[in-house]
């Protein structure tokens, strides 16, 4: 519970840092002409809903309805996410867009003193909520996928600053005409880097719809666990089935009996069923674990 709690507050801190900053960041692009700063507010606008649709998600999910969920509501995690990663990957694409027209246009006059000190405040702020999620963070996926909103945030912020120190200085050269293309040439160069995380959240989450395999480590744990017990009891074959969603692992297991099995009585597969369970319980999931037992392979595949 203390966990659970800890992640609610995390995701209300999240929620209202984004909101802050883009309050912050609209008013101050606006003011600034910067597109690359209006960028960075509404990003942050949108990270604000984002935050405030994984909090109610995350509230919705943490309150028990077996009646009506019987395999728990794991799934409205991946179903989120998909949906934030989707938001952002849009967003970043009308930017995309937005800075290829500016160019072509001549570029954008950015007040670059006002927007270089933007960038600093929002890098130092973007980086110490970055590092207060990722110290705390739980084994929620909905504050993992919130803490890479704040890391992408404050790449975005860093690279505004370098932009900006770079335009600083350019302007005091004879290429001071090149300065108009800087603030459209950074949103065009982030908006293209951002798109890497949110599709990698989608592909990942969307595997988790699908039921697909978990990764690599979950299977290796789990296949070793079924073989020490093939061997150990002479079990003529098994059919293990694995997969993750949200914060539940999804195992099942059928073996198929021999003439050689070891196990004779029901009493003596609950000793098998509690030696698996324990072998598999995996830090930080919960486990939806079913054992079966059959003379006939076809019951097991």
């Amino acid at each position: 519970m203390k966990s659970n709690n800890q992640d609610s507050n995390i995701l209300k801190i999240s929620a209202y840092g984004a909101l802050f900053f883009a309050v912050m960041g609209i008013s101050w692009g606006i003011i600034a002409n910067s597109q690359m700063i209006i960028f960075d507010g509404l990003y942050s606008f949108i990270s604000f809903g984002l935050s405030l649709l994984s909090l109610f998600a995350y509230s919705f999910i943490q309150k028990e309805d077996q009646k009506r969920f019987q395999y728990g509501k794991d799934i409205i995690e991946p179903l989120v996410i998909i949906f934030k990663a989707s938001a952002i990957i849009a967003m970043c694409l009308f930017a995309v867009s937005s800075s290829i027209i500016d160019l072509l246009k001549g570029g954008r006059d950015v007040a670059l003193g006002s927007a270089a000190m933007y960038a600093l405040i929002a890098t130092v702020l973007c980086m110490f909520v970055y590092f207060m999620m990722k110290t705390k963070q739980g084994n929620s996926e909905f504050v993992r996928a919130e803490a890479a909103q704040w890391l992408m945030d404050t790449i975005l912020s860093a690279a505004v600053l370098s932009g900006f120190v770079m335009a600083l200085m350019l302007n005091q050269t004879t290429l001071s005409f090149l300065t108009p293309y800087v603030d459209p040439t950074m949103v065009l160069i982030v908006s293209l880097y951002f798109l890497k995380m949110p599709i990698r959240m989608l592909i990942n989450n969307a595997k988790e719809l699908l039921m697909m395999a978990p990764s690599t480590d979950i299977q290796n744990q789990v296949e070793q666990a079924v073989q020490r017990a093939k061997v150990k009891y002479n079990f003529y074959e098994d059919a293990t089935r694995v997969t993750k969603v949200g914060k539940t692992i999804f195992i099942e297991i059928n073996f198929v009996l021999s003439k050689e099995t070891t196990i004779h009585n029901v009493d003596e597969l609950d000793v098998l069923r509690e030696e698996l369970d324990t072998e598999l319980h995996i830090e930080g999931y919960n486990k939806w674990f079913t054992l079966s037992f059959t003379n006939d392979r076809k019951w097991a595949f």
